[in-house]
């Protein structure tokens, strides 16, 4: 297989999962381009170090660009198209110009109680009922938005509380158990007993039975976003995201663990499972230290330096 041969391949097999990959697409046919018709094992880390360093790249660039190849070499290495990931040896440091928003649990119930108004508009092809139910099926279980969009109500097993969720970001599949709420939440949002025979339908879909699109997601968000008035104040330009569901699922989840006092770096990798990630670092990366966090890591130290007290 030759190197544009594999890229095309890899392009539609993601965008056929539904990820939109515009960005990532343009940067491997880019890449493809520079390196002419060669064969995909006949990569070298010279090759992709020129297109990493060539035309001047700003680190972010630099870093992004790395990060689709990195991706794109572990995928067909994976499938034995090559024998390693020909990425440079060195790999510099670059700043995180993006932080995920992690929501407090006061800012979780304004969006939800801004639901029904924010969906009032004539154009919005999903129910309140059913973007509700979304949003908490989000941050109840982490998943993708991508991911809740691609659900059948098959992949739902009601009776054990356990959803399928397949043709993930990495074309790997995992289940996922659903929490008590959650599980009774999707009940009431179906109204269909445990026993009811399989139903292809999307599990989320419009009001006109169809799929929703991740556009319609987006757009919706950011206009729920706004009638809540959670608005960003930090110096970053982006604002809070429906994504930003997923990193406050892990943020949340990791708080509660040390509130219970848990071994957390034991249940670490359970929780990277949970949301499908490759490794654990992968998971690090959505854990962004908040005051809460804070507080909860401090006030373990300070018992771990006691000697194990709680001197609360």
């Amino acid at each position: 297989m030759n190197l544009s041969q594999a890229v095309d391949l890899y392009i539609q097999r993601r965008q056929n999962a539904g990820s939109r990959f515009y960005a990532p697409a343009a940067q491997l046919r880019s890449f493809s381009r520079q390196c002419g018709e060669v064969a995909l094992r006949s990569i070298t880390p010279t090759h992709v170090s020129k297109f990493l360093n060539h035309p001047r790249t700003l680190p972010t660039t630099w870093c992004q660009k790395h990060g689709t190849l990195r991706v794109f070499f572990e995928y067909w290495t994976l499938r034995r198209q090559m024998k390693t990931a020909p990425l440079p040896p060195s790999v510099p440091k670059c700043p995180q110009t993006f932080v995920p928003y992690i929501y407090t649990r006061s800012e979780l119930r304004l969006l939800l109680d801004a639901t029904p108004r924010s969906q009032r508009v004539r154009s919005c092809v999903m129910s309140p009922a059913t973007f509700r139910t979304m949003l908490l099926f989000l941050y109840g279980t982490g998943a993708r938005v991508g991911e809740a969009l691609k659900l059948r109500i098959t992949d739902v097993d009601l009776r054990s509380g356990v959803v399928t969720i397949t043709g993930t970001k990495f074309y790997k599949s995992r289940l996922v158990p659903l929490g008590r709420d959650v599980l009774q939440l999707i009940r009431q949002y179906l109204l269909l007993p445990a026993t009811k025979d399989q139903d292809y339908r999307p599990l989320f879909q419009t009001k006109m039975g169809e799929p929703i699109k991740l556009q319609a997601v987006d757009k919706s968000f950011a206009r729920l976003r706004r009638l809540a008035g959670i608005v960003r104040h930090d110096v970053t330009p982006y604002q809070p995201r429906v994504h930003d569901l997923r990193h406050t699922f892990a943020v949340h989840r990791l708080t509660a663990w040390y509130k219970e006092g848990s071994d957390v770096q034991r249940l670490l990798p359970g929780l990277s499972t949970y949301l499908g990630h490759v490794d654990l670092q992968s998971t690090q990366r959505y854990l962004t230290m908040t005051p809460e966090l804070l507080q909860q890591a401090n006030h373990r130290f300070e018992r771990y330096v006691c000697g194990g007290h709680d001197d609360r």
